[in-house]
């Protein structure tokens, strides 16, 4: 009940700074927490027009200008609102073609963009928006490894809590194609740490099984357990540490799905036994 509270406090705070004729870049630890914080803004349709922009790989120049042509008319209620969640993800075309707009927005907009990754925003976006900083109240309820997954995804928390998940051999992972995210990350978390400690044989014949999944889904989410593992494992040198959490941080940012997953997956389970070959 404690965390509710303070979620919904939080909605009602950011709600409230918001002024009409603006642009905002609000920064949060994933998006599915950035859709709560702004829930009550955006569950105003009575009073607001909303037009919200979730881009499936990149932000281009045709979500930029069904946005233009959203603003060229006065609102039908209060005002207007535009949301880009993974802002991060617009391309330098779509933003020359969007600057002018965001820097001075229509009297009756406002123009919000949610990241978060700030400093991957191109500058010319963020130098035109008024930053809000929203941390994320964590549950104590949740060991280390959920409170990480939280700040991946919100959405988990609750499965966390409640156990909502499954933890699956890799045969039955690798031919289901329609488990959870949460049952994903789970199985996969569970599968790396065991394949670790097995024969160098088992190992390789496992990534080769992994490397035949050409699903962006399955490389973040395992380039997410990767820089887990290696993050916590003591006898990893912080010099290779460094080299495979970028190599992680990258999967995550990546704006398109054009990945050799093969060598990939390799690059980063090869990595991931450090000496142990």
């Amino acid at each position: 009940m404690e965390r509710t509270n303070d979620i919904e406090k939080l909605s009602v705070y950011v709600a409230n700074q918001f002024e009409i004729g603006k642009s905002y870049g609000i920064v949060v630890s994933n998006k599915a927490f950035g859709k709560v914080i702004l829930r009550d803004l955006l569950n105003k349709f009575d009073s607001y027009d909303i037009l919200t922009i979730e881009p499936e790989n990149n932000i281009g120049i045709a979500e930029v200008r069904e946005v233009i042509d959203f603003l060229d008319f006065s609102p039908k209620g209060f005002a207007k609102i535009v949301v880009f969640f993974d802002s991060e993800k617009m391309t330098q075309e779509a933003a020359n073609a969007f600057l002018k707009t965001l820097e001075e927005p229509p009297h009756y907009a406002i123009l919000i963009m949610v990241t978060s990754r700030w400093h991957s925003l191109l500058p010319t976006i963020r130098s035109r928006l008024q930053r809000l900083y929203i941390r994320m109240p964590m549950d104590s309820n949740l060991d280390d490894f959920g409170k990480y997954l939280a700040l991946w995804n919100y959405d988990f928390v609750e499965d966390l809590k409640n156990e909502n998940y499954e933890v699956l051999l890799e045969e039955e992972l690798f031919e289901n194609d329609e488990v959870s995210d949460l049952t994903l990350v789970m199985s996969m978390k569970s599968i790396l740490e065991e394949y670790r400690n097995k024969s160098i044989v088992e190992y390789i014949r496992f990534l080769q099984m992994l490397s035949k999944k050409n699903d962006m889904r399955y490389l973040r989410t395992t380039a997410k357990v990767v820089a887990w593992l290696v993050y916590k494992d003591r006898n990893i040198p912080l010099k290779s540490k460094i080299k495979y959490l970028r190599i992680c941080d990258e999967i995550q940012r990546s704006k398109i799905a054009n990945f050799n997953y093969q060598l990939t997956y390799y690059t980063l389970l090869l990595g991931l036994r450090g000496d142990n070959l």
